[in-house]
């Protein structure tokens, strides 16, 4: 193998909100498979196996040309006996204007369909209730579940991953797209969602954030997601979340273990967003990038396998890397 060479880009780090780095060396392959979010693992899945009643009625409802649930427990079940992702749609029906908006028009039409039929489907209230109860604990909503902290309780869309019952994404909210005022989803977003590749909430989020950008950098389609370049994105993120400084901490080492495992010329971008909410954030690092040429190169170009990931720390700061290889 080759020895490797940080490049240049890395005084970026020094001087800027943004960083950049590269190194090189020759290619393998490696199976491509997500990486499991520390964050969410411990928080449980929604319901849990053991709390679902024995028969649920599936009782549906129409949007377009598509059959919808209207009861989470029941899509829930409908989804993991059929291993598929469960794409649930919080209504505020105390406020439906923009629910009905979004439904009418992107939901039920017919670019969507395709897309949707691939997974299972749920649209419940805003105020729908956790399907067991605790004794001890007053009834919940469903979205005042950790899992879905990510929707900080506002209509949206959400997705669940049940695939894979060995994968230990199963059960695991791996999209979450509240609502924010001036930035409703639309057909393409939507699509963009359903689209993104398996992986943790965090990862999907700065790849849909990628994906969703008006100059379409190909990095993140002509590509595939790689397992350990999520973790290493992770890894960077976490360090920067650490140090409380954008850059590429401990990059020798790091570079040294990407090579082992991919033996691939690698790239990293890095950046840092204040912005509270976890999709808000993805896209304002996302535009960062696209403010710097060296970045924006990076992301512009092809690559054979590329991974993203999202830290957040204590001070509510969002710490972003992307790593590409070829």
């Amino acid at each position: 193998m080759k020895l490797l060479m940080p490049c240049a880009l890395c005084a970026l780090a020094l001087t800027s909100p943004l960083s950049a780095s590269r190194l090189s060396a020759d290619p393998p392959q490696e199976e491509v498979v997500a990486t499991p979010d520390i964050e969410l693992t411990g928080f449980g899945t929604i319901p849990e196996d053991a709390a679902l009643p024995l028969k649920i009625p599936a009782e549906m409802r129409m949007i377009g040309k598509l059959e919808w649930h209207v009861d989470y427990a029941a899509a829930y079940r409908a989804a993991r006996e059929e291993r598929k992702m469960l794409f649930v749609f919080f209504r505020d029906d105390d406020h439906p204007r923009i629910a009905d908006i979004y439904e009418n028009d992107v939901l039920a039409s017919s670019e969507m369909t395709g897309a949707l039929e691939k997974v299972v489907r749920a649209a419940v209230p805003l105020k729908a209730m956790r399907p067991f109860r605790i004794p001890e604990l007053a009834d919940r909503t469903l979205l005042s579940h950790d899992s879905f902290k990510y929707m900080y309780g506002r209509q949206g869309i959400a997705m669940i991953d049940l695939t894979d019952p060995a994968s230990e994404l199963h059960g695991q909210v791996v999209s979450a797209h509240p609502f924010t005022p001036g930035r409703h989803y639309t057909a393409r977003g939507t699509k963009l969602v359903l689209g993104l590749p398996r992986g943790t909430v965090t990862q999907r989020a700065l790849i849909y954030a990628v994906r969703l950008h008006p100059a379409a950098p190909v990095s993140t389609t002509d590509g595939k997601c790689h397992s350990y370049l999520c973790k290493a994105a992770r890894d960077s993120s976490q360090l920067m979340a650490s140090y409380g400084s954008v850059g590429h901490h401990d990059w020798g080492t790091r570079q040294g273990d990407i090579a082992a495992r991919t033996g691939r010329s690698a790239m990293e971008v890095a950046a840092m967003s204040g912005n509270r909410n976890m999709i808000e954030a993805a896209i304002e690092l996302v535009d960062q990038w696209y403010g710097s040429p060296a970045h924006w190169g990076i992301m512009s170009a092809p690559a054979a396998i590329f991974g993203y990931d999202l830290v957040h720390d204590a001070a509510g700061n969002w710490w972003g890397t992307g790593l590409f290889a070829n």
